[in-house]
C-alpha cells in the first residue's frame, strides 16, 4: 500500500493509510485497533465506519506533512 501511497502523493494528492501493524511504510499512517481485513471496524458498523473515515481525513489536515503517524 505504501507503493500507492507515495505515487498518489508524488502528483500533489494527499494520502492516509489505515494500518494494523507497525510498519507499513506510507507517506501517512493512521494505526486503527481492529483485526486484519476490517481497518475500519467491524462489518455493518456503520457508525464506526463513519467515525474512522472522518477521523482519517482529518489527519489530512492535522499532520504536519507526510512521514508522520497517528494512533486511534
Amino acid at each position: 500500500m505504501g507503493l500507492v501511497s507515495q505515487s498518489i502523493e508524488a502528483s500533489g494528492i494527499a494520502t492516509v493509510t489505515l494500518a494494523m501493524e507497525r510498519g507499513v511504510l506510507a507517506p501517512r499512517v493512521a494505526f486503527v485497533p481492529f483485526p486484519y481485513n476490517h481497518p475500519m471496524g467491524e462489518p455493518g458498523d456503520g457508525a464506526r465506519h463513519r467515525e474512522v473515515a472522518l477521523a482519517a481525513l482529518a489527519l489530512l489536515y492535522e499532520l504536519d506533512g507526510p512521514g508522520e503517524v497517528e494512533t486511534f
